[in-house]
């Protein structure tokens, strides 16, 4: 059965805890826990997050300022430093699904093969020790960006098939690179997460349930029988001013969207 979950980051500004409240208000089943929400993040104090353990979570590996095929070694290192901390955080919160960039090239001009050979190098570092750990790691495609990698279903492919890993299906950026039906077509099989929203006149996830493209993929995915993770991907700067109560809504009626597809 699909667990629906949200991404922490809707509710940056809240604690732990207060988002532990807002899985429970809205009726979710848990949440994409980002390792830099930024009530952990600031001090990485591990007893915070007691809230969260005992629902069911995936986690988003660290992004801010880090770049897997970063032309500077330096944030290479730091990159994969916070990706395994990123898989060491999953452990703890019981959560089976870690979710990672693909990253970019430094310039902004199409990617080369050094850049692929990083994302290589940080890859083989990610699934050692996933395995270690028993946590699953599955990359997304990126957004459409000129230097961005993993843009494309080919490319996608390509590193799931060889490092037997999943594939985390961001529906938003798909349809801004006008692919998401070969995404499906190509790797329906290795899907376990959907990110799932709409975007705005500035790109920003907003809210999926008007968005009748949205729907059509929903259509296409229960076609193909998924049955594993689906997560609304918010981001609260597409919106008005929002408070919790305000945000707890906007979770519940984009839960009840999913609801329509998946749980009918």
């Amino acid at each position: 059965m699909v667990s629906i979950l949200f991404s922490s980051m809707f509710l940056y500004e809240c604690t732990v805890d207060k988002i532990s409240e807002a899985i429970e208000k809205a009726g979710y089943d848990g949440i994409e826990f980002w390792v830099e929400t930024p009530h952990f993040w600031i001090d990485k104090d591990e007893n915070k997050l007691k809230s969260i353990k005992n629902f069911k979570n995936a986690v988003h590996s660290a992004v801010l300022d880090l770049n897997p095929a970063s032309i500077n070694r330096k944030v290479r290192e730091v990159t994969i430093t916070e990706g395994l901390f990123s898989i060491y955080i999953a452990k703890k919160i019981k959560a089976d699904l870690m979710t990672f960039h693909a990253g970019k090239r430094s310039a902004a001009r199409e990617p080369v093969d050094e850049d692929y050979q990083s994302l290589h190098d940080y890859v083989r570092v990610m699934k050692k020790y996933a395995e270690i750990k028993g946590v699953r790691i599955s990359i997304e495609n990126s957004e459409n960006g000129i230097n961005n990698l993993c843009r494309t279903p080919e490319e996608i492919f390509e590193f799931v098939e060889y490092y037997d890993i999943s594939f985390t299906f961001d529906v938003n950026h798909a349809l801004k690179n006008k692919n998401a039906d070969r995404f499906i077509e190509l790797l329906s099989d290795r899907i376990e997460n959907v990110h799932v929203s709409s975007f705005d006149e500035k790109g920003r996830h907003v809210s999926a349930r008007k968005d009748k493209r949205v729907a059509m993929i929903l259509e296409e995915l229960v076609e193909f029988g998924y049955d594993k993770i689906i997560t609304v991907e918010l981001d609260d700067l597409g919106y008005r001013r929002l408070y919790f109560q305000d945000k707890v809504e906007e979770l519940r009626r984009e839960k009840e969207f999913l609801e329509k597809f998946f749980r009918t």
